[in-house]
């Protein structure tokens, strides 16, 4: 069964799309962060580079937005065009890619206007139909369209459109012409740089997945529930959520938006996948955990394969994983389990929104898939580089703490002072006293007297050289100060006694 989740208060809004109770697609938008992929601006083109093939258009963005000239229609209606642009030209454009770090934003000139029938495309002559339709669908929609589309405009038929007639295709075509004047003439009458159409991605995605379908659609806010009646069909139904408890906490979308930035992912046989990623891509990697299976081993390993192809698909559409992304599976000898691997990672993708291929294994027995970006991934969304780490996952490990430790008691060595404070996080006081012999051996190699205190600081493994004096100084300074910060004992090391 279908359920969707929409979060509707605060100045987060949430979507979330469950199958079985399972969270298969999320969407989030924060206040002033887009997305912005969609929208249409009026935007003035500022600098034009022939070597790039492609100008730079001011749409009021901080960086100004890159358009390729393949994505202007004289490029595509003009063979002959040498220009297909010009500097201080107004054009209407629409973002394909928000922007992100160093980069601007990507757009076209190509304006889309869609429905959840057909997709109606100003500035190029196309058809396209969807994937699931057959060789005869396909001809019907080119006899259809060849009729009534002008040579500049373009359409895709989309999957619930495909047993659709003449007149509906007449009908819906309208509709989406008057859409896109609507865009035209709001444009006209505004100073550019300006944003003309705000693509509300919520009610476009809630008609996506509600579109042939049934379900129940979940919402903890009398706002949300008027701005649904515009879009969901009869065969869904709409419940206001008015308990106190969480909205997303009492469908569990938030356990499972936790799992979904998680590297592990664990399996229903025991088996588990791994996720990493670099700056050139994603890397998965299959694991069998604890399943051995009650088979011969080539059976076990391309059954957990085949489930974990599954599981794959599902996360790179609910993670928004994109570019490369590249899978190593358990090695499998048998070509023909390959292949059966592959047709279930194509089968799991099947339903993807954006365009994903399954290019197949390499000579390595690594898949290779490769997935249109389209807005931040979930990784990007929920979290941040750790300050601790610099976003690597590592710290310092325990024993190198150790080894620097000493290397800075080294370096007093030849002070006239014969102790000195240490101060350290809670996690390496615990290790030092649970381990003071073989901690002794170390830093007592500097001939000083060592006192070690508990002290607030951030991360692991930190420590902080706090004081230099004589052995009865410290001490006195640190009764004085001992109930001040804390500590529940001092740990001394001392060069003559235990």
């Amino acid at each position: 069964m279908k359920k969707i989740v929409l979060d509707f208060q605060g100045t987060e809004r949430r979507l979330g799309l469950l199958q079985d109770d399972k969270l298969m697609r999320i969407h989030i938008e924060r206040e002033g962060q887009g997305p912005f992929a969609g929208n249409v601006y009026i935007g003035i083109v500022r600098e034009i580079v022939p070597g790039m093939n492609a100008a730079f258009v001011d749409i009021g963005f901080d960086k100004n937005a890159y358009l390729p000239f393949e994505e202007t229609p004289n490029y595509h209606l003009d063979p002959e065009a040498k220009t297909y642009v010009k500097q201080g030209e107004k054009l209407l454009v629409r973002i394909l890619r928000d922007p992100e770090g160093t980069k601007g934003a990507k757009i076209s000139a190509l304006i889309e206007v869609s429905s959840p029938e057909i997709v109606y495309i100003r500035g190029e002559h196309f058809v396209r139909t969807s994937k699931k339709a057959d060789r005869k669908t396909v001809q019907k929609w080119k006899h259809i369209t060849a009729k009534h589309l002008q040579k500049d405009e373009g359409v895709i038929v989309r999957t619930s459109f495909l047993d659709a007639d003449e007149e509906a295709f007449i009908s819906k075509l309208s509709e989406l012409r008057e859409r896109y004047e609507q865009l035209q003439r709001k444009a006209s009458k505004s100073k550019a740089p300006a944003l003309i159409s705000d693509q509300n991605r919520i009610l476009n995605l809630i008609e996506s997945w509600t579109t042939g379908t049934t379900g129940d659609l979940w919402t903890n806010s009398a706002e949300g529930m008027q701005l649904l009646r515009s879009v969901l069909p009869e065969t869904w139904e709409a419940k206001l959520q008015k308990d106190k408890v969480g909205l997303y906490d009492s469908h569990g979308v938030t356990e499972e938006l936790e799992k979904a930035v998680k590297k592990v992912v664990w399996l229903s046989n025991g088996s588990y996948l791994l996720f990493g990623k670099t700056e050139a891509m994603h890397v998965i990697d299959v694991n069998t955990g604890k399943f051995t299976g009650k088979h011969d081993i080539n059976k076990t390993i391309l059954d957990t394969n085949i489930l974990a192809a599954t599981e794959v698909g599902r996360q790179m559409i609910l993670r928004n994983l994109s570019g490369i992304i590249v899978i190593d599976f358990i090695n499998m000898k048998s070509p023909e389990h390959r292949h059966q691997v592959q047709a279930a990672m194509e089968t799991a993708l099947k339903d993807d929104p954006l365009r994903s291929v399954v290019i197949g294994f390499t000579e390595l027995g690594l898949m290779q898939i490769t997935r249109k970006k389209e807005g931040p991934d979930l990784y990007e969304i929920l979290q941040e580089d750790c300050l601790e780490c610099s976003g690597t996952g590592l710290i310092k490990s325990r024993q190198s703490a150790i080894y620097e430790l000493e290397r800075q008691l080294e370096a007093l060595k030849y002070s006239l002072d014969d102790s000195v404070w240490v101060v350290v996080d809670s996690s390496f006081y615990t290790y030092i006293k649970d381990n003071i012999h073989a901690v002794k051996i170390h830093i007592l190699s500097g001939t000083k007297n060592i006192f070690v205190t508990e002290g607030r600081m951030t991360g692991a493994n930190r420590f902080e050289i706090r004081a230099l004096g004589n052995k009865k100084d410290l001490e006195e300074r640190l009764k004085r100060t001992e109930e001040g910060i804390k500590n529940k004992s001092i740990i001394r090391m001392l060069v003559n006694h235990d």
